[in-house]
């Protein structure tokens, strides 16, 4: 059985070129995924509070002597 033989150099310099590669890839990306991200949370912030009005209307009208 041959032993193979991995150095923490190895590991880091590995670490490295993958991290390279993926700056390279979201370089190439620029600011979309930056925009599509901050479109998605808006959006989801603008349900949520939709979402709370509604509840608290909801509970304002099941409150007893609520009008």
């Amino acid at each position: 059985m041959k032993m193979l033989m991995i150095t923490w150099t190895d590991v880091f310099e590995g670490t490295g070129a993958f991290f390279q590669m993926i700056f390279k890839g979201m370089r190439v990306l620029g600011q979309g995924p930056n925009i599509l991200i901050s479109i998605f949370v808006i959006s989801l912030l603008g349900y949520w509070t939709m979402r709370l009005m509604r509840y608290r209307k909801q509970s304002q009208s099941q409150q007893p002597g609520a009008e």
